[in-house]
C-alpha cells in the first residue's frame, strides 16, 4: 500500500502560558527591597520592578464615583488615598473650587504580570473548551512503558492527521502563506481505566495564521507540528496496571504485617 505524501506547511506547537507570569526571582525582589529600605541607588536590572506610584491607575475610580471633573495628582504631602473622594465632595460643597485633589502615593514592587497574549500571532483569548483527542490505550502488556510509548506515537499520528485535514480544507490559494499554531493545554498523557490499564488523551487549541506567527514569550515545543508526550512515572504506571482489589488487598496485607511486628 502506497502512503500518500503529507502536505508541507509550517506548524508551530507551543506551551500554553499561564495567566499570571512571575517577572522576578525571590532573590531579585529581596535585593530590591533592601535597596529601597536603605534608600540606596537601585540597580539598573531592578529599576523596572519598582513603582513609585502604584495608585495612579487605581485613582481613576474617582470618575466612577461621580468626580470625573476633579483633577487628581500624586503628592508626598497629599491626603490618604481613601479620603480623596471625600475631599472632592467637600470641594463641590464649598462651591467654585477647582484645585486638584492631591493623594499620597504608595510605592510598590512588581512581582508578576497578567499575560494578555495567549495565542502566538494574535491577541484573542483562548476558547473555554479545548479540542481533545483520545486513544483507547491498553489493559495488559508485557512491557507497559514500551506499549505506552507506542500508543503515544499513534496518538501523535492522529493529531498530525487532524492538523493536515485543517490545512487541506483551506483554499489552495491561501495555503501557501499559512502557519498552523497549536497551543498545547495538556501533552499526551496517560489516564487510568476504570478497571486495569490506561488510556491516553491530549488537549489543545489550534488556529491558522497567515504569514509569520511571532512566538516570543511562549515555550516552543516544535516548529514542525510534533505534539509533546508526557510519560507517566514508573510508580503511576505500575498502579494503573493493577486492579483496585490488588492495590487495596496489598495495602491491607502490609497493614497486618506491620501490626504483627508491633505486637
Amino acid at each position: 500500500m502506497i502512503q500518500a505524501e503529507r502536505p508541507v506547511y509550517r506548524h508551530v506547537v507551543v506551551q500554553r502560558r499561564g495567566y499570571i507570569e512571575r517577572v522576578a526571582s525571590p532573590d531579585d525582589l529581596r535585593r530590591l527591597r533592601q535597596q529601597v529600605e536603605l534608600d540606596s541607588p537601585i540597580d539598573d536590572d531592578l529599576k523596572h520592578l519598582f513603582v513609585q506610584d502604584t495608585l495612579k491607575k487605581t485613582m481613576k475610580v474617582m470618575g466612577w464615583s461621580g468626580y470625573g471633573d476633579v483633577k487628581v495628582e500624586a503628592d508626598v504631602d497629599g491626603l490618604d488615598p481613601a479620603m480623596a473622594a471625600s475631599e472632592a465632595q467637600a470641594m463641590k460643597e464649598r462651591g467654585g473650587e477647582r484645585t486638584p485633589v492631591k493623594y499620597r502615593p504608595q510605592e510598590g514592587y512588581i512581582v508578576a504580570r497578567v499575560n494578555t497574549k495567549h495565542v502566538p500571532g494574535g491577541d484573542e483569548s483562548l476558547p473555554i473548551e479545548p479540542t481533545m483527542l483520545h486513544h483507547p490505550g491498553f489493559g495488559q502488556a508485557d512491557n507497559a512503558e514500551v506499549q505506552y510509548l507506542e500508543c503515544a506515537r499513534q496518538l501523535q499520528t492522529t493529531f498530525q492527521e487532524f492538523s493536515d485535514r485543517k490545512f487541506l480544507l483551506m483554499d489552495p490559494v491561501m495555503q501557501a502563506g499559512v502557519t498552523l499554531v497549536t497551543v498545547c493545554i495538556t501533552p499526551i498523557t496517560a489516564a487510568p481505566r476504570i478497571d486495569v490499564g490506561l488510556e491516553l488523551y491530549c488537549e489543545f487549541h489550534q488556529v491558522t495564521r497567515f504569514g509569520y506567527a511571532d512566538t516570543s514569550g511562549f515555550e516552543v515545543y516544535s516548529e514542525v507540528g510534533d505534539y509533546p508526550i508526557s510519560p507517566p512515572s514508573s510508580m503511576d504506571l505500575m498502579m494503573m496496571m493493577r486492579s483496585a482489589d490488588e492495590i487495596l488487598g496489598g495495602s491491607a496485607a502490609l497493614h497486618k504485617s506491620r501490626a504483627a511486628k508491633v505486637a
